[in-house]
């Protein structure tokens, strides 16, 4: 093997395997089938695979990334030598050391990880950074409404994330309906909710922000954005009824997510247009409507579901009927996306 491709060897070494043997652990929790999170004191890097080669990037110091030879010089031993590499990297391409490798670290590495796009693994490090909500959330329970019940619900169980920092909230989109029923996917990008706060991440490709699915559901709700999604939840119930947002417009790749998640929907079941009562959510509830049609399924009903008021959204029923309960207090509430 000429110097040339022995680099390009060393580039498709599954880096999961490498990381495991110089001490980085699985965090399977955050870890899909497309990327693995593997973490080492107090460094967090995440790993994927590009094409035929494995990369990393570190969640702390966008500067640590790239390939396993970057993930020798700048983690292993920094600074190190082309040559040190190439010592350190050549009982991973084959034989009896890579063997004894795999045994040694079977069940701390990840043996398969599925190619993803490339600006996935961006996507997955800045995720990853995200914490799941687990006390009432000041932007959601008390600005917008949303019940502290209903965020830890297993409705939402883990589809929510907020940045502590900053005080915004995080809903990750999935590149696949099969995120009704788990997480397995690799998310796609996510929006980004927060006071004076609408974008969706960078580098990052709409897919769907889902809540859970349960078999007995019989209403899937699709919504402009995750927190109109969560607030028709709130406001129409959570029994039988799964949402998903699309986050503004729909690009080309979101009829055929949501047509495959009304397929997942049972005999008889409706699929509802939650979207704002306004001329932007009038063109979706056509587009919507003609998706239930082209499936050739009679059997699914469409029934319009959008907010009674002309101009409004389901965050703002929400927030009225929350300031009319006395649940949150509306002094210097406002309604900007």
């Amino acid at each position: 093997m000429d110097r040339e491709s022995e680099l390009d060897a060393f580039k498709q070494i599954n880096l999961s395997l490498i990381a495991s043997a110089h001490g980085y652990e699985i965090d399977r929790k955050k870890s899909t089938r497309h990327s693995v999170l593997m973490a080492s004191g107090g460094d967090k890097i995440i790993i994927a695979q590009q094409g035929r080669h494995y990369v990393y990037c570190s969640v702390f110091d966008p500067s640590s990334a790239g390939t396993a030879i970057d993930f020798v010089q700048r983690v292993v031993e920094p600074g190190c030598s082309l040559g040190r590499v190439r010592q350190l990297l050549r009982p991973y391409l084959g034989g009896g050391q890579l063997a004894n490798f795999q045994q040694q670290q079977q069940g701390r590495y990840q043996s398969d990880i599925s190619a993803s796009e490339p600006d996935l693994l961006g996507v997955a490090a800045r995720l990853s950074r995200f914490e799941t909500i687990e006390t009432p959330h000041p932007y959601l329970c008390e600005a917008r409404g949303i019940p502290f019940e209903l965020l830890v619900s297993p409705r939402l169980d883990g589809r929510i994330r907020h940045c502590p920092r900053r005080g915004s909230i995080v809903f990750p989109h999935w590149g696949t309906a099969a995120a009704f029923e788990s997480l397995a996917e690799a998310p796609t990008g996510y929006e980004i909710k927060g006071r004076g706060v609408n974008l969706f991440s960078k580098g990052g490709r709409k897919g769907l922000w889902a809540s859970a699915g349960s078999p007995g559901d019989r209403v899937l709700a699709v919504a402009e954005s995750g927190l109109d999604a969560v607030s028709y939840l709130a406001a129409r119930g959570e029994e039988g009824t799964r949402v998903c947002s699309i986050s503004g417009q729909m690009n080309p790749q979101q009829p055929a997510l949501i047509q495959a998640a009304m397929e997942q929907l049972g005999h008889g079941a409706q699929v509802v247009p939650a979207f704002d009562n306004d001329a932007a959510g009038d063109v979706l509830t056509v587009k919507l409507e003609e998706l239930v049609t082209g499936l050739a399924r009679p059997d699914l009903q469409f029934r319009d579901d959008r907010p009674p008021t002309r101009g409004a959204d389901w965050n703002q029923v929400v927030v009225e009927d929350a300031i009319k309960c006395g649940r949150i207090n509306g002094s210097g509430m406002h309604f900007g996306r």
